[in-house]
């Protein structure tokens, strides 16, 4: 009954707790572009007078409202200029409500507008819509700080719940898809991913992707060994981002494999989104790790501009090599790292060289273990 008691006040305590969520403003960023991709055939048909009901669409219920043509357009316009503004950061919460409320909206006006990768879309959506993501990086804030000086800083932490929830959405995505693939022969045998490199080989090449490439995909051996591979994968990736020692292994993996299935595959925007959501597994603490670096040494310019999610304080000091010291929850300071350990960790943690500099950081750490010092 302790036990049971124990598990009660731990998950209670994960529910109420409250951290840095910068990160996910970043993400909003990143998903207006993503909207606009996922909305730009319907914005070209709407340009030539064309809407969805004037193609074949199956209503996804009877009571479910269908706007007129007088309607639709002005909000899909308007939805654009949303998703433009969401990016920007300006009206950040109106603009982020409502291009979640029109993607979803759109989406449940016919049964052949739905897809797995738009209800992801949409997933991401409600998750920056629901987080007052404007107090970081966004023309919001910078106003406030520009013309309201006297208004008081933001509130740096938030409530953590929604993060906790969107993580477990990603990872059962993740789930869901690999066990379905394993479960379909088609899909398990390779027909499928080569049936798809085979229909998707010219627009592949309009985009620039290299013939030899293409031929390879197009490879019936080649697949046979790649869908077992890519299954696989999204099993450890699913499985790695549960873990916060697997984590930055998982995301690492996450990168490559995005971009391949994007290129062989093309499944609209679920690659791109997925890419994005790769946000949500950052660490939700600001400032747990400082960096102290010698004077005028690049890596105290580099990493101002390079950490946007607010991960290190930069201290200038008369050291002779770079200190990391990671700050532990209670706001103490603990483990302590030097030199080219403490250069490719700090290179790890941004998200613009972590993919290259975390193959490094383990190579280093490997070498030290065999080390007989």
């Amino acid at each position: 009954m302790i036990g049971i008691r124990d598990h009660l006040a731990r998950w209670n305590a994960l529910i109420d707790a409250s951290g840095d969520l910068r990160a996910m403003s970043v993400l909003r960023i990143l998903l207006g572009p993503i909207v606009m991709l996922h909305l730009e055939e319907t914005f070209r048909n709407a340009a030539n007078g064309i809407i969805y009901s004037d193609r074949f669409y199956l209503p996804y219920a009877e009571w479910y409202p269908e706007a007129s043509r007088a309607l639709y357009q002005p909000m899909l316009w308007i939805a654009g200029i949303a998703a433009i503004a969401m990016s920007i950061g300006v009206l950040t919460r109106f603009a982020t409500v409502y291009t979640a409320l029109f993607v979803g909206y759109n989406i449940f006006l016919s049964k052949t507008h739905f897809a797995h990768n738009r209800a992801f879309l949409l997933i991401l959506l409600i998750t920056v819509a629901v987080i007052p993501t404007g107090r970081y990086y966004s023309f919001d804030a910078w106003f406030a700080r520009r013309f309201r000086a006297e208004r008081p800083p933001p509130k740096s932490d938030m409530p953590l719940w929604p993060l906790w929830l969107v993580r477990f959405e990603v990872a059962a995505v993740y789930c869901a898809s690999a066990t379905s693939k394993l479960i379909d022969q088609d899909w398990w045998s390779g027909r499928v991913l080569m049936r798809r490199a085979i229909d998707n080989r010219k627009l592949a090449l309009d985009d620039g992707a290299p013939a030899w490439l293409m031929n390879i995909l197009a490879d019936e051996t080649f697949q046979w060994v790649f869908s077992k591979t890519a299954v696989l994968t999204e099993f450890v990736i699913a499985l790695g981002f549960v873990h916060r020692r697997t984590r930055l292994f998982a995301i690492w993996v996450a990168i490559p494999f995005h971009m391949a299935i994007q290129i062989g595959a093309r499944v609209q925007v679920f690659s791109w989104a997925a890419l994005a959501a790769l946000i949500i597994w950052v660490t939700p603490r600001s400032r747990d790790r400082q960096l102290i670096v010698p004077q005028g040494h690049p890596l105290g310019r580099l990493v101002p501009l390079l950490d946007w999610f607010g991960r290190f304080e930069v201290v200038h000091d008369d050291v002779e090599s770079v200190v990391l010291v990671d700050r532990a929850i209670d706001g103490g300071l603990s483990p302590t790292r030097r030199d080219t350990d403490a250069v490719w960790t700090t290179l790890s943690h941004l998200p613009a060289t972590f993919w290259l500099a975390a193959p490094a950081l383990a190579l280093t750490r490997l070498r030290a273990l065999r080390s007989p010092d």
